[in-house]
């Protein structure tokens, strides 16, 4: 013999487990980058490894050329040779990582800094947070995050995200890119370039790389009496089908 019964009764108490509704929360923690903050780093990056990219792929090759074999160090890398603009590193002034752009005869130029990353889990969420220079500095170029992981003999770009500079007034100086690891070290490359024919440098103030949690949490109602309620949810029956034993 069945005994039937309603899953939420008349007064709106569950009479199973599972039948909360829940709303996702998603939060991002801990910090994977190192030395992020150019205040805190300062003319220490002018001496990291600096490498002259001349090759067709110049951010893969910089990567070949200059493997990344020290764990959270800055890496820099700038563009030389016949197939672009030659420009400077990276470099620090006065809190800022401070990237130079220009392009010349029709030659682009890319100047980039990259580091591999410790203690990622593969197949987990993360973000790329870069905070720029605001409006009143004049650099007009693109910044560029992008995110690789090893390959046999090469590397495989995961991700990409692409900040148009100057930012104008009231413009968010905040870009923002998500990735999912693919090892545990992936790396992490951020490089500038532009369009334009006249020297322009593009500025960071601030890199940050967080993990995504994700939380799931009961969703709560407020009566007419000001009483907090759980939301709860039912099959479309609203019937428990129970055997007797």
């Amino acid at each position: 013999m069945k005994i039937s019964s309603q899953q939420i009764t008349s007064r709106g108490i569950a009479q199973q487990s599972g039948l909360d509704t829940l709303s996702s929360i998603i939060n991002y923690t801990g910090e994977y980058i190192n030395f992020g903050q150019p205040i805190s780093y300062g003319t220490q990056l002018d001496a990291d490894p600096n490498y002259a990219t001349e090759t067709a792929t110049p951010h893969i090759g910089s990567l070949l050329g200059s493997p990344p074999s020290v764990i959270n160090q800055w890496y820099r890398y700038h563009s030389s040779g016949s197939l672009y603009t030659t420009v400077l590193p990276p470099y620090y002034v006065g809190g800022w990582f401070v990237f130079s752009a220009i392009k010349t005869g029709g030659l682009p130029s890319y100047s980039g800094l990259y580091q591999k990353l410790l203690g990622l889990i593969k197949g987990k969420e993360y973000k790329v947070t870069l905070q720029t220079g605001g409006s009143i500095y004049a650099g007009i170029g693109q910044i560029y995050i992008n995110t690789y992981t090893p390959s046999s003999d090469t590397y495989l770009l995961t991700s990409t995200k692409l900040k148009s500079l100057p930012n104008t007034s009231g413009a968010l100086g905040l870009v923002e890119s998500t990735f999912v690891a693919q090892s545990s070290n992936d790396i992490v490359l951020i490089y500038a370039t532009t369009t334009e024919t006249s020297a322009q440098t593009l500025l960071i103030q601030n890199i940050s790389i967080q993990e995504k949690q994700e939380y799931l949490t009961p969703v709560y109602a407020t009566d007419v009496y000001g009483n907090a309620h759980k939301v709860l949810r039912a099959a479309v029956d609203q019937i428990i089908i129970e055997d007797e034993t």
